[in-house]
């Protein structure tokens, strides 16, 4: 593998595969390509030609995914080295700093959002003084030690930490454990500050990077909605909505988890906040059932479950799933209760999930009616030329009896 800025070899595409690369998606996948050139190794920085040979793009190679090569240049002959890389880091956290306004040094931000900062591969987090780097790619992964000195020469640190997605490791050919790459080792527990909330994060072994930083706007929109409601918040990982409720008043809060680590790291944030909320560890799916057969109601229900389907073929059981709860949870609501039903499988069109939401209204016999659709945080920029990674889906609704 060639770890520097050479180029070391190309891919031909099949014809009638070109266009979107040269609308500038950043995704060669395997089975557009006709023929490779030059032997290149996964990681190696190679070109990519449409099927009559013209230039179309730039980006490192990958031997293993389905994804054969993430494309970050359209120009030919431009140098991809560590000025290159520098500009595009340095330009997503300049977006951050002083186009959004987040740079408080307490908080927690997503610094380079892989395709959306036109970074391919690469995940920066930051929380309270230590960064949190995730290599999608070998590509991106040959050259740690380069981003790592980029990053400390842009942004104030105590230690720069890797967390590798298990699923991309697999696919990528990357094996390398949780490990510090520079300076301190974080400690188990990071408190960050969100909203006025203080939170405890787990960046050794929490899900993503530690916190699911992409619902940070919709959870101070749910606890605008929140006061004086009985709040149900299923799904809840380490109970960010849950506190944030809590903290602007609800009438009472109530959490489920299926996972007792993150259900104590909750109560623990709970606790550093000084309030009170009922945290159950269980299926989230059966414990909605369960509370609509006992009688129990809310004024508002968030349903954040986990990504319920990875590819195309498991959609249709993960539209039946994203249904199950949204049936429950409206079995649950008091008339005029508010939900918020949240969807992060990116291969579940919104229409779909429109779709299941009405479906269950339906059933349930309760009017629904979709007051606001909400995405990710702005700190997880997308391109339209990928949309695919615009993943995150978050409807506010509010239900009624039928007339």
């Amino acid at each position: 593998m060639t770890c520097g800025d050479d180029l070391n070899g190309s891919v031909t595409l099949r014809k009638g595969r070109a266009k979107p690369l040269q609308m500038h998606h950043p995704w060669v996948f395997a089975d557009a390509v006709a023929r490779t050139d030059g032997k290149p190794v996964s990681g190696d920085l190679i070109t990519v030609h449409d099927h009559r040979g013209k230039f179309i793009a730039q980006g490192y190679y990958s031997s293993t995914s389905r994804i054969a090569v993430k494309l970050f240049s359209w120009r030919r002959g431009q140098r991809i080295d560590r000025a290159f890389w520098s500009r595009r880091i340095g330009r997503a956290v300049t977006m951050r700093s002083d186009f959004l306004g987040w740079g408080d040094p307490a908080g927690a931000v997503r610094l380079v959002n892989a395709e959306g900062d036109g970074t391919p591969g690469l995940i920066v987090d930051r929380y309270a003084g230590f960064l949190v780097v995730e290599f999608l790619t070998l590509g991106m992964a040959a050259r740690r030690d380069m981003f790592v000195d980029i990053l400390r020469e842009l942004i104030e640190t105590r230690g720069v930490f890797e967390r590798s997605d298990p699923e991309t490791s697999r696919h990528e050919g990357l094996s390398r454990e949780p490990g510090v790459l520079w300076g301190e080792t974080p400690p188990e527990f990071v408190e960050i500050t969100e909203g006025g909330a203080r939170f405890l994060v787990d960046l050794h072994g929490g899900q993503k990077t530690g916190f699911y930083l992409d619902q940070r706007d919709n959870r101070l929109r749910v606890a605008e909605l929140a006061k004086g409601r009985r709040v149900l918040d299923a799904f809840c990982y380490t109970g960010a909505f849950a506190l944030h409720a809590a903290r602007a008043g609800a009438a009472s809060v109530s959490a489920v988890d299926s996972s007792a680590v993150a259900v104590e790291l909750a109560r623990k944030s709970a606790d550093l906040n000084g309030v009170d909320i009922t945290f159950t560890r269980g299926n989230a799916f059966e414990r909605l059932r369960m509370l609509a057969l006992e009688g129990e109601r809310f004024d508002l229900i968030v349903l954040d479950p986990p990504k319920l389907a990875r590819g195309r073929a498991g959609v249709p059981k993960a539209l039946r799933a994203y249904k199950d709860a949204d049936l429950s949870a409206l079995k649950l609501l008091s008339p005029g209760g508010v939900l918020v039903t949240c969807c992060c499988s990116g291969v579940v069109s919104e229409a779909d999930f429109l779709r299941a939401l009405g479906d269950a209204a339906v059933d349930a016999g309760r009017n629904v009616t979709i007051i606001e659709r909400r995405r990710a945080s702005r700190d997880h920029p997308f391109t339209p030329a990928c949309l695919e990674t615009d993943y995150l889906q978050c409807l506010i609704a509010r239900t009624t009896d039928l007339d």
